[in-house]
């Protein structure tokens, strides 16, 4: 037990504790679509996707790059923290400038929505910069610290605003408040920061340029990698419905909650592929092979279980007048059978230096999900974008699999590519045994698909002649 202990990394736990909180934010959801009803939700939510997608200018790949930069070596990265957050006041300035002709474009033409789009982007400025902060903690390896301050940020984000929904019924006041709320957040947390590290040095213009460069690749992939996520909800509010957008939206809170799971584990392996690659590259191969023994154990029996519920959870949630969302958590759900494996492998190529070589599989990929939701938004709506996410989603994996294969990583992406295909067809079955499938077929498909897997990950299967001696 006292070994088991030792060995126990708690790392992840805290993370998943705080990204459990995340509930809170679920909760918060499905509050503001009872009180506000599925057209002003839908206002919302649409929003919210195109300030999610401007923030990444706001961000430009600064708190990513940061995490990596105090991962590999804390004494100097830590220094950079301040310079970071000047940064992302600077990449707002266009982000405001740009928000108005694109808003115009995607037809948020109401006076309202338009409004609710500005608050938005200051509220993804806020974030920008907790983001930022939480680099620094994570690249520290201070993940209980995070932990905390991401608790108190989210409750206390939740709690004023829905007291805000139930005593006004505004949805403008709402936002404010989550601006209100997050920017006091920030200020704590960068005086909290500035007691334990040096969080400052001084820099010059020719710094802040050199830092935008090493941050281009990052930017420029998270740019693109938000497409999958936010613009099938752009893009349904602009040649869909609102209502359409509602129903989407809560198939795809639905579908977020379980990838917070995920996340968990790549919050914790980014910085130990940064850290061992900068330190300790022979012991890359064992901290591949651990996290994918994480996503297997952990999150795809979770995404099972939730397959064979679907029909019962969005209606629960939501309230039955959402219950045409359940055709399109259907094909969400199953996604993230084969996202998780495409996320992981983004990590591990940006932890390891080799971001430059992701913008431009992203750039195509990202470019066929506009197209395939211009063609089958307008026929299926919600259900057609969710499609479009999913064959993004595969082809991502794909491609991202490939760079590590011809990066000197061929064995093990390889192994890792078969078992993200057999772990997309094990998601999958519960939809189709639901939707018509016989179940002792697709009960046959799921164990053959599991067995496959058990077969590929064996330790000194996967790891081939890279097993490190233990």
């Amino acid at each position: 037990m006292k070994n088991f202990l030792t060995r126990l990394d708690l790392s992840y736990l805290y993370v998943f504790l705080g990204e459990a909180t995340l509930g809170l934010t679920f909760l918060f959801y499905i509050l503001l679509a009872r009180v506000l009803g599925p057209e002003q939700y839908g206002i919302f939510t649409s929003a919210s996707a195109l300030g999610a997608i401007l923030a990444l200018l706001i961000q430009f790949g600064l708190p990513v790059l940061l995490n990596r930069e105090v991962s590999a070596n804390p004494e100097v990265g830590s220094k950079l923290t301040i310079q970071f957050l000047v940064l992302e006041l600077l990449t707002s300035i266009p982000t405001f400038i740009l928000l108005y002709p694109i808003s115009i474009l995607m037809g948020y033409n109401n006076e309202n929505t338009l409004l609710i789009c500005y608050i938005v982007v200051f509220s993804e400025i806020c974030r920008a910069m907790k983001m930022t902060l939480r680099g620094t903690l994570k690249g520290m390896g201070w993940f209980r610290t995070e932990t905390v301050s991401v608790v108190l940020e989210r409750a206390a984000t939740v709690l004023i605003s829905l007291g805000v929904l139930y005593a006004t019924k505004s949805l403008i006041l709402v936002v404010i408040t989550i601006v209100v709320v997050r920017l006091l957040d920030i200020l704590f947390l960068l005086y909290y920061l500035s007691r334990k590290l040096p969080v400052w040095s001084p820099f010059t213009i020719s710094d802040c340029w050199n830092s935008l460069r090493m941050a281009y690749p990052f930017a420029l992939s998270g740019v693109l990698w938000i497409l999958y996520y936010q613009v099938d909800l752009v893009m349904l509010q602009a040649i869909g419905t609102t209502v359409e957008a509602g129903y989407y939206s809560a198939a795809y809170k639905v579908m977020e909650m379980f990838f917070a799971l995920p996340r968990v584990i790549f919050q914790v392996v980014f910085t130990r592929f940064a850290k061992y690659h900068a330190n300790d590259p022979s012991r890359l191969p064992e901290q591949l092979y651990k996290a994918t023994r994480l996503l297997l154990m952990g999150v795809l029996p979770a995404v099972v279980i939730a397959g064979f519920l679907q029909q019962i959870l969005l209606p629960l949630i939501y309230g039955p007048e959402f219950a045409k969302s359940v055709y399109s958590l259907a094909v969400l759900l199953p996604s993230l059978g084969i996202s998780m494996f495409g996320n992981l492998s983004q990590r591990f190529l940006q932890a390891t230096g080799q971001e430059k070589r992701l913008p431009n599989i992203l750039f195509w990929t990202a470019l066929g999900n506009v197209v395939i939701n211009w063609f089958l938004i307008p026929r299926f709506g919600g259900p057609g974008a969710a499609i479009a996410t999913l064959i993004s989603e595969i082809s991502l994996c794909l491609l991202g699999l490939q760079i590590m294969i011809s990066a000197g990583y061929s064995h093990m992406a390889q192994h890792i590519r078969v078992i993200a295909l057999l772990s997309l067809l094990t998601a999958a079955c519960p939809s189709f045994i639901i939707y018509g499938l016989h179940p002792g077929l697709g009960i046959a498909l799921m164990v053959g698909s599991l067995l496959a897997i058990l077969y590929l990950f064996q330790r000194s299967r996967f790891l081939g002649s890279s097993n490190p001696s233990v």
